[in-house]
């Protein structure tokens, strides 16, 4: 099965059982409060959907003050136990600790990064039981199967809970531990505010080359944010034209010599391999807005970070007005006007087409 990783955030913990125990920082953190009948809470079951279900890793967060204790209780099983057993407020703690250990489950203490490679079943239960005020426990995760390296073996390395399962999951967790640093990237770095000189450091993180300033900060940011998208659809289409948008605020036309070269006749083959190139690999931009030669140059050096392999970009920017008998390119509403001659201090109206000689 595909790994799953489920994250227990506010509206979990908000159907939680708690027993001496309260919600704080925005519901997604429980903390021990002043009780003299002991302090634990119980997470709604969670469903996996699948029989003989794997369980991997099981992590949180937990701030233990001196000379408290956390224990974390876990079972798994196909079958669901009584509808309200584990939830009931009425069913005491000893008893419910005594149906966890029926079904062979798992007892942790002050262990805030455990592995679940012992227990199986689609449906798991999980309680945790505190000594002491003010402990503190959040950010609470559960992976299945939570090994990824071990599904990349043939089936008979898979032996659950062997010596080189539990070896192979010491590099399957620190590699799901830098996948969650990479999935954690906005909110690490802001790129809404975030310095200028660390946006271009990030950029060189991701393997562009930004450097100069030649984006300006605002097209810089707004580059940053859609960067990873870009990089996914690296050598398309939409990734050329995303970002001449982001640099220029237009879609060019994209012309690719390999798509027009069966519909060119033969006489007219010269001047399109002028126009387009003469290579299958020539690919034209064609821009509205003209712009200095500069920021051309600039255009072209980021478009080949995310250009096609061995395809060559040729860049045209279309001037306002052209002249007849040169190479020029017009869009389907495009006029040729005729010179109309006028005379000064003949109350004549001089419209947009009208030449003072």
């Amino acid at each position: 099965m595909a790994g799953i990783h489920y994250t227990i955030r506010q509206n979990r913990l908000k159907t939680a059982l708690l027993h001496g125990m309260e919600l704080q920082k925005e519901g997604t953190w429980l903390c021990s409060q002043k009780s003299d009948d002991g302090h634990y809470f119980v997470l709604p079951i969670i469903d996996s959907g699948a029989m003989d279900c794997p369980w991997g890793r099981m992590q949180f967060e937990l701030s233990l003050p001196e000379n408290c204790m956390c224990y974390l209780y876990v079972a798994a099983s196909d079958e669901k136990i009584g509808p309200d057993v584990m939830m009931d407020e009425q069913v005491s703690l000893l008893e419910k600790k005594k149906l966890l250990q029926s079904l062979g489950g798992l007892c942790f203490i002050n262990k805030p990064d455990v592995l679940l490679y012992e227990i199986t079943g689609r449906y798991l239960w999980i309680m945790v039981e505190v000594i002491g005020e003010n402990v503190q426990i959040g950010n609470i995760r559960i992976e299945a199967p939570g090994d990824n390296f071990m599904q990349t073996f043939p089936e008979v390395y898979r032996e659950k809970n062997s010596f080189f399962h539990r070896y192979m999951s010491v590099y399957s967790s620190i590699y799901n531990d830098f996948q969650d640093k990479i999935d954690m990237r906005k909110e690490l770095l802001p790129v809404e505010t975030a310095p200028l000189p660390l946006l271009e450091l990030y950029a060189k993180w991701l393997g562009i080359d930004v450097n100069g300033g030649y984006l300006g900060e605002e097209a810089l940011r707004q580059f940053l944010q859609e960067a990873p998208e870009l990089l996914r659809r690296k050598g398309t289409r939409y990734c050329i034209e995303r970002i001449c948008h982001i640099l220029l605020g237009e879609i060019p036309t994209i012309v690719e010599r390999s798509q027009i070269q069966n519909y060119v006749r033969r006489a007219e083959k010269a001047q399109y391999d002028n126009l387009y190139g003469d290579s299958p690999y020539d690919v034209t931009l064609l821009l509205q807005h003209y712009v200095e030669e500069k920021k051309k140059e600039q255009l072209l050096h980021l478009l080949t970070q995310f250009k096609p392999v061995r395809s060559r970009l040729h860049i045209v920017f279309l001037e306002p007005t052209g002249l007849l008998d040169e190479h020029i390119y017009m869009d389907g509403n495009a006029v040729i006007f005729t010179q109309n001659e006028g005379v000064l201090d003949a109350a004549q109206i001089a419209d947009g087409t009208i030449v003072l000689q």
